[in-house]
């Protein structure tokens, strides 16, 4: 996983003015190795199998999203596929904030969007507006899911336009999500 990181860093670093002194491009690397490593092992202990993380500058920014895919623990039982899914979404979308039902690619799921406040002792002090995926894996005989859930601090304001555009991207990203199989 350090190695992963470090080089993202590296680009990153890359991507820094070329007039900026060494002593604050090590700080500036030192710290985003700390953030990135941080974010890493925070998306494993959620079950995490991928994290994505805008690096790329766009107009000498850092887009300040991410999103991350997890497989939630499959529940076991006797209950049928079909009526267990319903059953998972419904308890999912009366504890989420906004939440509709969503089809991606054939497969049945629930669109869940809330704003969370920061995390008490967060670096951070800025609320996120988190948009959540659960979709029911196709052609498995239990019962599996996978979560794709973005979050954004955006501009500071979770309703601001540049957040709701964020948003609208991880949106429509999602409506393009397509199974692969082998």
């Amino acid at each position: 996983m350090d190695d992963s990181i470090l080089a993202v860093v590296d680009r990153s670093i890359g991507q820094l003015p070329d007039d900026l002194p060494k002593d604050d491009i090590s700080k500036v690397r030192m710290e985003l190795f700390k953030q990135l490593r941080k974010a890493a092992r925070k998306a494993a202990r959620a079950n995490g199998l991928i994290l994505y993380l805008p690096t790329e500058r766009v107009h000498d920014t850092v887009i300040p999203a991410s999103f991350v895919v997890t497989e939630p623990t499959p529940v076991t039982g006797d209950v049928g596929s079909g009526i267990q899914t319903d059953h998972i979404f419904a308890a999912l979308a009366a504890d989420s904030g906004i939440s509709e039902a969503v089809d991606v690619d054939g497969s049945s799921g629930i669109r869940m969007e809330r704003v969370v406040p920061p995390q008490e002792g967060s670096e951070i002090p800025f609320s996120s507006r988190r948009v959540e995926y659960v979709l029911s894996v196709p052609g498995r005989p239990l019962p599996r899911w996978l979560a794709i859930t973005f979050s954004t601090v955006g501009d500071g304001k979770p309703d601001s336009d540049y957040s709701s555009a964020l948003v609208e991207l991880f949106d429509a990203m999602m409506m393009t999500f397509r199974w692969s199989y082998e």
